[in-house]
């Protein structure tokens, strides 16, 4: 097990682009050994909740633009996540996901796939919204029930992503 010791709020980031790095070298024992890449995109969701948890935390603390930094970065390591793992099987296997609906896994992809994209396109709105004009945090108090949405969204969407490896690759 990797521990990072985080001793201040700038350190988190490089820390967990640290971790994210020694993981990416180890092979996990996760899974198959042949699907390291499922292993990685593991870690990389639990790093993604890490990083919106923080987001989270500054936004309490009333620090809007670090909240905005770390979010985009949850956006953008989700984003390289979904292009280069999840997306390519679905597209590949798309016939066996559409006809095999009887299949546990096959339901728990759809339960994970559906809601994860409506996330994913949610978050990519409000970080480029946000992003536009990250000094004026007014138009954000407008987009709060999106954020929120889209944060139930992606963690409903988590949860079944971990079931959906569970199933697969376990």
């Amino acid at each position: 097990m990797l521990l990072v010791k985080v001793s201040s709020e700038k350190a988190f980031l490089p820390s967990v682009l640290l971790a994210v790095t020694v993981l990416s070298t180890l092979s996990l024992g996760l899974g198959h050994p042949r699907f390291f890449h499922t292993d990685l995109n593991l870690v990389i969701q639990i790093v993604t909740l890490l990083i919106i948890l923080v987001s989270l935390f500054y936004k309490k603390k009333g620090k809007l633009k670090l909240h905005g930094i770390t979010m985009g970065i949850a956006v953008v390591l989700h984003t390289v996540a979904f292009v280069l793992v999840m997306a390519p099987p679905v597209f590949q296997y798309f016939s066996f996901f559409s006809t095999k609906t009887d299949l546990l896994a096959v339901q728990t992809t759809w339960l994970h796939a559906l809601p994860g994209a409506i996330a994913l396109l949610l978050g990519i709105f409000l970080v480029s919204k946000w992003a536009i004009n990250a000094s004026n945090t007014a138009p954000c108090y407008k987009r709060k029930r999106i954020m929120d949405i889209t944060l139930v969204l992606w963690l409903f969407s988590l949860v079944f992503g971990i079931a959906t490896y569970l199933l697969f690759y376990v």
